[in-house]
C-alpha cells in the first residue's frame, strides 16, 4: 500500500499510513501504533474520512456518543483529541480551531478509489482484473468494523460500502469477459450469500454457472433470487435478469464466451537466393524451438552486422522456415522510418495490436498500458514476432512477450546491450567461393563465370546483389566489370566499416550510375513513403513515363531502390539509403521539381476522388498538373483500388506540400478526403486534414480553409464526435465561410450548423437553418447546386420531427438532384431509404421504390469498395426484404453488416443493425427478443439524440414502447 510520508522536525522522514478499510488501525514504520479506547480510534476515522476537511465539534460529539452523553461532552472530547494528538505527534498534525478539528493523512480509501478509478479507465482486461482484485485486497471487512454501532457505522460508511459492491461487480463483469467463469463460482457464492438482493451478482451467478455446463443451477440460482426478492422485498427481478433466465432456458449462442483470435501473417516475401547463412539459420531454429527457458524469459534471437550483410534477408528467411510451428500468427515490424530514425515504442505497439485485432479506438495512451496489452493478447500464444532493424534494447524492450510459446527474430546494426538473454549472432561477409556462388546465382551467369569480379566485393551481400544485378539486367561484360572495380578497393573498405562504409558504398554505386539516375536517387527523397510506384519517378526527372521507367530500374539494378513487392510492384529506400538521398537532395535547388512532383500526385489523385464520387466541394478545386502519365492516370481511374496501394505516397506528398505549399497540400487533403472516408480511415483523415487547415491558416487561403474545415467536419461526425466538438467545429466553419465571401460555403456551413444542432437533439434549430439555407439558394440561382444540400439537413429535421411525410419529400426530392452513381447518391438513397421504413406501415407501401433505390445504392458502395456504406446498405435492405417474408436472406444481410461494423465501429450503423434484428425478432413472433434487442442497444448507444429517437421510434413502430 502506498504510504503518505510526513516530514518530522528532525532530520528523519516518518511514513504513516491510516487503514479505515476493516478495524481502524495506524501503522507507522512497519509496525502498528496502538490506540486502546475506540472513541480515539472513531474520532481518527471520522476526521479521515474527509482528510484535511474540518470537523465540527458537534458532529463529533453525536457520533462519538450516539446514545448515552457525558456530563460535559465538550471537555470529554477535548480529551480524547488531545490523547490522539500525543499519539499522532510529531509525524502527523491534528488541527483545531473554529470550524472544528482535522487531521490530513492519505487513507487505505483514497488507494482503494485510485486503483478503481485505474481500472475504469483501462481497456486491458487483463490489467483491469488485476487493479481490482488489489483494490478489494485492501478491505479487511466492514469499514469502521471496530470503533463504533453497526447504525452510526452505515451513516458514515454508505457510500463508501456501495463503492465496494460496485468494484466488486465490475471485478466479476471483468472476469466474465475473460472466460474466467469456472474460478468466479467461489467469489459469487460468497457475493450472493453477503448481497442476496443484488441482482448483478445474482445474473453473474447464473451466467458463470450456464457457462460452466451447469444450466440447472443457473435456474436454480434465479430460482433463489426470485424468492428472496419476493420474501424479503415483495418485487420481482428486473427485466436484464429475467431475459438472462429466459436465453438460459433457451441455451440462446449470445451467452457463450466467443473470442475469435485474427491470425496476423505479415512475413515480407522471401529473397530467391540465399547463400552461406544455413548454419546460423539452423541454430537459431534450434534455439527458438528446443531450448528451456525459464518462466517468463521470451525467446529472442538477434541478427547482428554492419550494413549490407544480409540481416534482414536472413531474419526472413528462418521467420518463412519457422512459421509453421507458430500457428497463431507471425508479426513484422520495422523499428525505424523512411528516413531512419527509431520509430517510438507507442507506435509500434499500437501497429503490432492492431495485427492482433484491437480496434484503434481501444488503445491505451501510455507505452506501459499498450506494452502490458501486448503481453496479455500473447499469454498462451504461439506467435512469431520478427523486428527489423531496432536500434537498441530500450527500443525493442517494450514489444517483447514475456516468455510463453512465443519467438522473436530482431536484426541490427549492432548487438543489443542490455539484452542478455537473447542469443546474438553476428553476419559476417561471406568467404570467397560462397560469394561466387551467390553472384553467379545473381547473375545468372554460374559461380565460374564471376570469380574475377569476388576479391573486389569484400564478401558483402549489398556489394554481391549490386553488381548482380548489373550483369543480369544490363548484360554487361564480366571483363568490363572487373576492370571498372578495380581501382575501387578502397570502396570495399569503407563497406565493411559501419554507416561512413555504406555511404561510401553508396557513393560509389551511385558513380556508375548515369547522370539521370543519379538526379532521380536524389529526388526519391521527396517521396516520403516507405514504399512507391515506378510512376514517381517522371515528375522528379520532368519526362515521360516509359523513359523515367528506364532510369529508375537502373537504381533498381545497382540495388539502390529495393523491389518490396510483385504484384502491384512496389519499390522502396533503405533507411540508410534514404538517408544519403536526403543529404543529395540538399546540395540542390528543389523547389521547381517539388511542385512538379506535388502537382502531378494531385492530378492523379483528383483523377481516383472523381471516381469515388463523394460529396462536391464548395469551390472549384485545382486538378493538378505536372507530367502527363497516361500508364499512371489510368490505375488512378481505378479509384479506392489504386488509392490502396498509394495512400501512403499521397500522405507523404499532403506531409511535403504542408511544410512548402500550403495551397498544394489543402488541395491534395480535399482530394484524399473522399478515399479516407470511404476507407473509415478516421485517425489518418482527421491528421491530414488538420495540418492542411493549419498550413491554409498561415499562408491566408481562406476559401480553401473553408473547404478543408468542411472536410473535417465530416471526419469528426463518421468518427463519432461529442455534440459539443461538432458545435465548435460548426462554428468554424460559419467563420471561415463568412471570411471567405462565398455564398456556397455559407451555405455549406450552414448545413454543418445543422447536423451539429441535430446531434444536440435541437431539430427545430435544424429546420430553421435547413430552410435558411434553402432560402438562400432561391434567391440566388446560380447556387442550385447546394439545394441538394439543403435538403438534407430540412429532410433530417422533419423525421426527428415526427413529419414523416414531408421528409420524404424532401430526402426524395435530395436524392433526384445529385449525380447518379456517386457515393452521396448511395448516402441519400440510404437516407430515403430509412425514411420510407419509419412510417406507420413499416414501409410496406413503398417496396418497389425501396428495391429500386436500394438497388443503385448497393450497386454503388460495391463498386468504390466502401465496406461502411455496404454495412449500411445491409441494414436498411435488411429490412426491406423482412417486409418481403425474405426472412433468411434478411439474417444474412444483418449478420454481415455486424461483422463490418465489428471492425469499423459506427454509431449510426449500430443502431440500424439492432433496429434490423429487432424487425426480424417480432416478424418471426418474438416480441421479447425484439423488445431487448432495442432497450440494449439503447443502452449502449452513445449520447447522440438522433440516433436514440431512432430507436425508441422504432419501439413505438413495433409495438414494444
Amino acid at each position: 500500500m502506498d504510504e503518505t510520508c510526513y516530514p518530522a522536525p528532525t532530520t528523519k522522514l516518518r511514513c504513516v499510513e491510516f487503514r479505515l478499510l476493516g478495524p481502524v488501525q495506524i501503522w507507522s514504520g512497519g509496525k502498528p501504533v496502538g490506540l486502546r479506547r475506540r472513541q480515539e480510534r472513531l474520532l481518527l476515522a471520522v476526521l479521515l474520512l474527509e482528510p484535511g476537511k474540518a470537523v465540527p465539534a458537534e458532529r463529533l460529539v453525536d457520533l462519538l456518543w450516539p446514545e448515552a452523553m457525558p456530563d460535559n461532552p465538550k471537555r470529554a472530547l477535548q480529551v480524547y483529541v488531545s490523547r490522539l494528538r500525543s499519539v499522532l505527534a510529531p509525524d502527523v498534525r491534528l488541527t483545531s480551531g473554529s470550524e472544528g478539528y482535522a487531521v490530513l493523512g492519505r487513507t487505505d480509501i483514497e488507494e482503494f478509489t485510485a486503483l478503481v478509478a485505474q481500472a475504469r479507465r483501462t481497456d486491458d482486461l487483463e490489467h483491469r482484473s488485476k487493479l481490482l482484485t488489489d483494490a478489494l485486497a485492501l478491505w479487511r471487512g466492514p469499514a469502521l468494523a471496530d470503533v463504533t454501532t453497526e447504525d452510526v457505522r452505515r451513516r458514515l460508511c454508505a457510500g463508501l460500502e456501495e463503492s465496494r459492491w460496485a468494484a466488486e461487480e465490475l471485478r466479476v463483469s471483468t472476469e466474465l469477459a475473460l472466460g474466467h467463469h469456472l474460478d468466479l463460482l467461489p467469489d459469487l457464492a460468497r457475493l450472493t450469500a453477503a448481497q442476496p438482493a443484488r441482482e448483478t451478482f445474482a445474473a453473474a451467478s447464473m451466467l458463470a454457472l450456464y457457462r460452466s455446463g451447469r444450466q440447472a443451477d443457473a435456474l436454480t440460482a434465479y430460482a433463489e433470487l426470485v424468492r428472496h426478492l419476493d420474501e424479503e422485498l415483495g418485487v420481482e427481478p428486473g427485466a436484464e435478469v429475467r431475459e438472462l433466465q429466459v436465453a438460459i432456458l433457451r441455451q440462446d449462442p449470445s451467452l457463450d464466451v466467443v473470442a475469435e483470435t485474427p491470425v496476423p501473417r505479415e512475413l515480407p516475401a522471401d529473397v530467391s537466393v540465399l547463400v552461406g547463412r544455413d548454419d546460423v539459420l539452423v541454430e537459431l531454429a534450434e534455439e527458438l524451438l528446443t531450448k528451456v527457458r525459464p518462466p517468463g524469459v521470451p525467446a529472442v534471437v538477434c541478427l547482428y552486422g554492419a550494413a549490407g550483410t544480409g540481416k534482414s534477408a536472413a531474419a526472413v528467411r528462418l521467420a518463412h522456415q519457422l512459421a509453421g510451428k507458430y500457428p497463431d500468427g507471425q508479426l513484422f515490424a520495422r523499428l525505424q522510418d523512411v528516413n531512419g530514425q527509431g520509430l517510438a515504442a507507442r507506435t509500434v505497439l499500437g501497429q503490432l495490436l492492431r495485427s492482433l485485432g484491437v480496434d484503434g479506438s481501444e488503445l491505451p495512451e501510455s507505452v506501459e498500458a499498450r506494452s502490458a496489452m501486448l503481453r496479455s493478447r500473447l499469454a498462451d500464444k504461439n506467435v512469431l514476432l520478427v523486428f527489423d532493424d531496432a536500434l537498441d534494447a530500450g527500443q525493442l524492450r517494450p514489444l517483447l512477450p514475456a516468455g510463453g510459446g512465443c519467438g522473436v527474430i530482431v536484426t541490427s546494426r549492432q548487438p543489443l546491450l542490455g539484452l542478455e538473454d537473447a542469443v546474438h549472432r553476428e553476419l559476417r561477409p561471406l568467404p570467397d567461393e560462397t560469394s561466387a556462388e551467390l553472384l553467379g546465382a545473381l547473375s545468372g551467369l554460374g559461380a565460374d563465370k564471376v570469380t574475377e569480379v569476388v576479391p573486389h566485393c569484400a564478401g558483402l551481400p549489398l556489394a554481391l546483389r549490386i553488381v548482380g544485378a548489373r550483369l543480369a539486367l544490363i548484360r554487361e561484360d564480366v571483363g568490363d566489370v572487373v576492370r571498372t572495380l578495380a581501382d575501387e578497393s578502397r570502396r570495399l573498405d569503407y563497406l565493411v566499416a559501419g554507416d561512413r562504409a555504406v555511404r561510401a558504398s553508396l557513393d560509389l554505386s551511385l558513380s556508375v550510375a548515369s547522370p539521370d539516375a543519379r538526379q532521380l536517387f536524389a529526388r526519391l527523397a521527396l517521396v516520403g513513403a516507405d514504399e512507391f510506384g515506378a510512376w514517381v519517378s517522371a515528375p522528379l526527372l520532368d519526362t515521360d513515363e516509359s523513359t523515367a521507367a528506364h532510369v529508375f530500374e537502373g537504381l533498381v539494378s545497382l540495388g539502390l531502390v529495393q523491389q518490396r513487392r510483385l504484384h502491384p510492384p512496389r519499390y522502396g529506400l533503405h533507411g540508410l539509403v534514404r538517408s544519403r538521398a536526403a543529404e543529395l537532395s540538399g546540395q540542390s535547388e528543389t523547389a521547381d521539381v517539388e511542385h512538379r512532383y506535388l502537382d502531378t500526385v494531385l492530378r492523379l489523385v483528383t483523377i481516383a476522388d472523381e471516381e469515388i464520387g463523394q460529396m462536391p466541394p464548395t469551390m472549384e478545386l485545382d486538378s493538378g498538373g505536372g507530367i502527363d502519365l497516361p500508364v499512371a492516370a489510368a490505375s488512378a481511374a481505378e479509384g479506392a483500388a489504386w488509392l490502396d496501394v498509394e495512400a501512403p505516397v499521397v500522405r507523404g506528398a499532403v506531409e511535403l506540400a504542408v511544410r512548402r505549399n500550403p495551397r498544394l497540400a489543402g488541395m491534395l487533403a480535399v482530394r484524399f478526403n473522399g478515399y479516407l472516408t470511404v476507407r473509415d480511415e478516421r485517425e489518418v483523415r482527421e491528421s491530414v486534414l488538420r495540418a492542411a487547415i493549419e498550413a491554409a491558416v498561415r499562408a491566408g487561403e481562406v476559401e480553401l480553409e473553408a473547404e478543408l474545415n468542411r472536410c473535417l467536419f465530416g471526419a469528426m461526425a463518421q468518427g463519432g464526435a461529442a455534440a459539443e466538438d461538432l458545435a465548435v467545429q460548426a462554428d468554424r466553419c460559419l467563420d471561415s465561410a463568412r471570411r471567405s465571401g462565398s455564398l456556397p460555403q455559407r451555405i455549406s456551413a450552414l448545413n454543418q450548423a445543422g447536423f451539429a444542432a441535430g446531434a444536440a437533439g435541437d431539430y427545430e434549430q435544424q429546420l430553421r437553418l435547413g430552410e435558411e439555407m434553402l432560402a438562400l439558394v432561391d434567391a440566388n440561382p446560380g447556387n442550385e447546386e447546394s439545394r441538394p444540400r439543403a435538403l438534407d439537413v430540412i429532410g433530417g429535421a422533419l423525421i426527428f420531427l415526427g413529419r414523416i411525410r414531408e421528409s420524404q419529400a424532401r430526402r426524395r426530392e435530395a436524392r433526384a438532384l445529385g449525380a447518379a452513381g456517386t457515393r452521396i447518391r448511395a448516402i441519400r438513397s440510404v437516407l430515403l431509404a430509412e425514411t420510407l421504413l419509419a412510417d406507420i406501415d413499416l414501409g410496406a407501401s413503398h417496396v418497389p421504390e425501396l428495391t429500386a433505390i436500394l438497388g443503385e445504392a448497393r450497386e454503388i458502395v460495391e463498386r468504390i469498395g466502401d465496406e461502411l456504406g455496404i454495412a449500411h446498405v445491409d441494414n436498411i435492405e435488411a429490412q426491406l426484404l423482412i417486409l418481403t417474408r425474405q426472412l433468411d436472406n434478411a439474417e444474412r444481410l444483418l449478420e454481415h453488416a455486424a461483422e463490418i461494423l465489428g471492425r469499423r465501429p459506427d454509431a449510426s450503423g449500430a443502431s440500424a443493425n439492432a433496429i434490423g434484428r429487432a424487425r426480424l425478432a417480432a416478424a418471426t413472433g418474438k416480441p421479447d427478443e425484439a423488445r431487448r434487442i432495442l432497450a440494449t442497444a439503447l443502452g449502449d448507444s452513445p449520447p447522440i439524440d438522433y440516433i436514440r429517437y431512432e430507436l425508441k421510434h422504432q419501439q413505438k413502430l413495433l409495438g414494444l414502447a
